[in-house]
C-alpha cells in the first residue's frame, strides 16, 4: 500500500513539472531570463572590477551602486503602476532592448579610450532607471502565464536556472577580462540583453487589465489603492519591513565588501573575486533545487526568517576570512539560505495578492526594501572613508541583522501562525 502511494506522489509530482515545461509562454520567459541572469552578473562583476582596477577608484564603487540603486528606488512605485497598465511582457522588452543599446554605447566609449567615472555614473543612473521599470514587471509576470498551483515550482525552476546564470557569469567575466578585455566583456553583456528582449517579445497571454482598469484611472490614484491594498495584509507589511533591515545591514557590506576583502585582504584579482560570487551563486543552485523537490507549504513565513538568521551568522565568519576557501565554503553555505528563502516568501505573497493587484503589490515591496540600499551603500562607503575596515563593517551589520530577524521570530505571531 505505502509502495504504491509512493508511486502515485511521484507521478503527481512529476505530471506537475510537466505541466510547468508544456506551457510555451514560460519557456519564453524562462529561456529569457537565464539570458538576463547571465548580462547582469557579468555585468555587475565587470562594472565592479572596473571602478577598481581600470579607473583605480574603489572608494567610488559606494557611489556607482547608489547612482545605480537610488533611480529604481524613487521610480518603482511608477513603474508597479505601469507593469498592470500595459502589458509586462511590453515593459521587459523595452527595458531589456534599452539597456542592451546601453552597454553597447560603454562598449564604444571603452574602445576610444574616453571612459571615466563621471560617464560610467551616467550609465549607472539610466540602469537603476530601466531597473524600476523592469523589476515590478518581471516579478509579476510569472503568475500571469502560470497556474497557482504551480506557482511553488515554476519560481523553483526559475531561480535555480537564475542562479546558475549568476553562477557562471562571474566566470565568463572573469576569465573574458583576465584574457581578453573589458570591452570584450561588456560587449557580450549587451548581445546577452539584446538576446533576452527578443525571447520576451514572443510571449503571447490575454491582457490582464479588467475593464475597470482600462477606464484609466490616474496614477497617484491607482498607487493610492496598491497601498491600501498591502496595509489591508499583515503579511505583506511584515514582510516588507523585514526586507527594509535586511536590504540595509546585507546588500551594502556584502556587494561592497567582497571585491575590497579580494583586493586589499586576499590580495587577489577578478578570478578570486569570480570564484567567490560564484560559490555564492553555486550555493542558491543547490537551495532552488531543495525547494523544488521539497516543495515547501507548511511554516513558510518561519523558515524563510529562520535562513535569513543563519545567513548572517554566516556573514559574521565571512567577515574574518583569510583565505579563499574560507569565502567559498560560507558563501556556498548563505547561497543555499538566501536562495530557499527567496523562493518561498516571494511565492506565499503572489499566492495571496490578486493578479490584478501584483505589479502595484510587488513594486510597493520592492520600493520599501530597496530604498533602503542606497544609504546601505552610503553608509558603507562613509565609514570606508572614516577609516573603519571592510571586515569590521561586515561583522557588526551581520550581528544587528541576526538580532532583528530573531526579535521578528520571537514577537511576530503573523509569522509563526502563517503557512
Amino acid at each position: 500500500m505505502e509502495s504504491s502511494l509512493a508511486q502515485e506522489a511521484k507521478v503527481i509530482k512529476k505530471a506537475s513539472f510537466g505541466e510547468v515545461f508544456a506551457n510555451r509562454q514560460f519557456l519564453f520567459l524562462w529561456i529569457a531570463s537565464i539570458f538576463t541572469g547571465l548580462s547582469f552578473s557579468i555585468y555587475l562583476i565587470s562594472e565592479t572590477w572596473f571602478v577598481i582596477r581600470a579607473l583605480e577608484a574603489p572608494s567610488r564603487l559606494g557611489i556607482i551602486m547608489m547612482l545605480t540603486t537610488i533611480p529604481r528606488v524613487l521610480l518603482m512605485s511608477i513603474g508597479g503602476v505601469l507593469a498592470d497598465r500595459m502589458k509586462r511582457s511590453h515593459v521587459i522588452f523595452i527595458s531589456n532592448l534599452t539597456r542592451g543599446l546601453l552597454v553597447l554605447g560603454l562598449v564604444l566609449l571603452i574602445m576610444n579610450d574616453s571612459m571615466n567615472l563621471i560617464f560610467l555614473g551616467i550609465f549607472a543612473l539610466c540602469f537603476g532607471v530601466l531597473d524600476a521599470f523592469y523589476w515590478p514587471a518581471n516579478q509579476s509576470m510569472l503568475p500571469t502565464i502560470v497556474e497557482k498551483e504551480h506557482i511553488v515550482r515554476s519560481n523553483s525552476l526559475m531561480q535555480t536556472t537564475n542562479q546558475l546564470s549568476l553562477l557562471t557569469g562571474p566566470v565568463i567575466a572573469g576569465f573574458i577580462i583576465k584574457f581578453g578585455s573589458f570591452s570584450g566583456v561588456f560587449c557580450c553583456t549587451s548581445i546577452l540583453l539584446i538576446c533576452s528582449s527578443i525571447l520576451i517579445s514572443q510571449i503571447r497571454y490575454p491582457d490582464q487589465q479588467s475593464k475597470e482598469t482600462k477606464k484609466r484611472e490616474s496614477t497617484f490614484q491607482q498607487l493610492k489603492e496598491g497601498i491600501v491594498y498591502v496595509k489591508s495584509v499583515p503579511y505583506l507589511l511584515i514582510t516588507m519591513a523585514t526586507s527594509i533591515f535586511v536590504n540595509l545591514f546585507l546588500v551594502g557590506p556584502l556587494n561592497i565588501g567582497l571585491p575590497l576583502m579580494v583586493d586589499q585582504y586576499l590580495k587577489g584579482d577578478v578570478l578570486a573575486l569570480s570564484y567567490l560570487e560564484s560559490s555564492l551563486a553555486g550555493g542558491m543552485v543547490v537551495g532552488a533545487l531543495l525547494t523544488g523537490a521539497l516543495n515547501i507549504k507548511r511554516k513558510r513565513p518561519v523558515i524563510s526568517l529562520s535562513l535569513i538568521a543563519l545567513l548572517s551568522v554566516f556573514n559574521i565568519f565571512l567577515s574574518q576570512m583569510s583565505a579563499l576557501w574560507h569565502g567559498i565554503l560560507l558563501l556556498s553555505m548563505a547561497g543555499v539560505c538566501l536562495s530557499i528563502s527567496n523562493i518561498i516568501s516571494p511565492s506565499l505573497v503572489q499566492e495571496m495578492t490578486d493578479k490584478h493587484m501584483m505589479g502595484r503589490v510587488q513594486s510597493l515591496m520592492a520600493t520599501a526594501s530597496m530604498g533602503f540600499v542606497p544609504l546601505s551603500f552610503a553608509l558603507v562607503s562613509s565609514l570606508l572613508s572614516g577609516g573603519i575596515p571592510i571586515d569590521k563593517i561586515i561583522l557588526v551589520s551581520s550581528v544587528v541583522l541576526t538580532m532583528f530577524v530573531v526579535l521578528v521570530l520571537w514577537r511576530s505571531k503573523v509569522i509563526r501562525t502563517m503557512d
